[in-house]
């Protein structure tokens, strides 16, 4: 447990780095410096946290990340957020306008806390969609309109973040309730 903490401390650090790097645009000794601070602040703010989902038996090899699957992952979601973009663009810039929000309510099948995360925040990311509630295997999102919430609600955006974790994760959304107008709030 101690080598696998001290590996994904170490990706998390560089992955933290060259994020830094890419937005910063800046590699002179003070940005630098900034980075190499701001990097170990976070490290020391999320090095609690970390120890304590260990401590509660979250980590097994079963559940370990796929560093090569998350390698396809990234290009992905980033693609699927241009798609979302443009979507999203068409319908506000739209003579009529047409948004229809709704509130989706779904059970997913994701087996540990970091790809109920994951998840989460990718549907955020992606725009249209806000992960509003994650409560055990339920999660509550807003959904702009309806094409943003199909790559949820047919699994794919879910089925993509279980392949992080496993190679044929199977169905990973059930229990679907879409709630469209307010009354049914």
């Amino acid at each position: 447990m101690n080598r696998t903490f001290s590996r994904n401390t170490i990706i998390q650090a560089v992955l933290l780095m060259a994020f830094w790097l890419i937005l910063s645009g800046h590699y002179d000794l003070l940005h630098v410096s900034f980075g190499i601070f701001s990097v170990i602040l976070v490290l020391l703010i999320n090095h609690p946290i970390r120890k304590h989902l260990f401590a509660l038996g979250e980590h097994s090899s079963a559940l370990k990340l796929s560093l090569v699957r998350l390698l396809y992952y990234v290009p992905w979601l980033l693609w699927q957020i241009v798609i979302a973009s443009l979507q999203v663009a068409y319908v506000v810039l739209h003579p009529k306008c047409p948004i229809d929000p709704a509130l989706l309510r779904f059970k997913t099948r994701l087996r540990n806390t970091s790809s109920k995360v994951i998840l989460g925040n990718s549907i955020t990311l992606t725009p249209g969609t806000i992960t509003l509630e994650i409560e055990q295997e339920e999660f509550v999102v807003h959904s702009l309109m309806d094409i943003s919430s199909t790559g949820i609600l047919d699994g794919t955006l879910p089925g993509e973040v279980a392949k992080l974790y496993e190679r044929s994760p199977g169905q990973v959304v059930g229990d679907v309730t879409v709630i469209r107008t307010e009354a049914d709030l």
